[in-house]
């Protein structure tokens, strides 16, 4: 093990490869049975999160802590679920509160390939909070 004038430390595996992004709700979007797009991004390196269809695709195998802030338009709810490849991975709601609003971390064992996005789980419509109150991120941990 070496580690660099820089402080980086190496235990032989090569450089860590860097995957992060960080994107937000613009506007008050009104939502109905769809992809949550978190169309405001703030950090996207290596460019994995699209925020066209709302999806982010792991681009290695590896462990990645993605997390979201859902926060409901006025006195609304959001229900919303985690998608992996399309399958439901986990479930939240807000509730009705004034902005009432919630917040979930999960670690994801990815392979290649796999996607993961933030779908709005009922036909009813209902307004999600923009203007960075509502946001989705993630990063490679491992």
């Amino acid at each position: 093990m070496s580690v660099s004038v820089s402080g980086d430390c190496n235990a032989g595996h090569g450089p860590k490869k860097r995957i992060a992004f960080l994107a937000f709700v613009k506007n008050h979007p009104v939502l109905s049975n769809n992809v949550i797009k978190f169309e405001d991004v703030e950090t996207n390196i290596g460019n994995h999160y699209n925020p066209t269809t709302g999806f982010f695709t792991a681009p290695i195998n590896g462990l990645y802590v993605l997390s979201c802030m859902i926060m409901a338009y006025g006195n609304t709810e959001i229900a919303y679920q985690w998608r992996k490849n399309d399958a439901v991975f986990s479930s939240g709601y807000t509730d009705k509160t004034h902005s009432g609003s919630q917040s979930q971390t999960f670690v994801f064992e990815l392979k290649k390939g796999d996607r993961v996005y933030i779908k709005h789980r009922t036909s009813t419509s209902q307004k999600i909070y923009g203007g960075r109150y509502s946001y989705y991120n993630g990063y490679l941990l491992q």
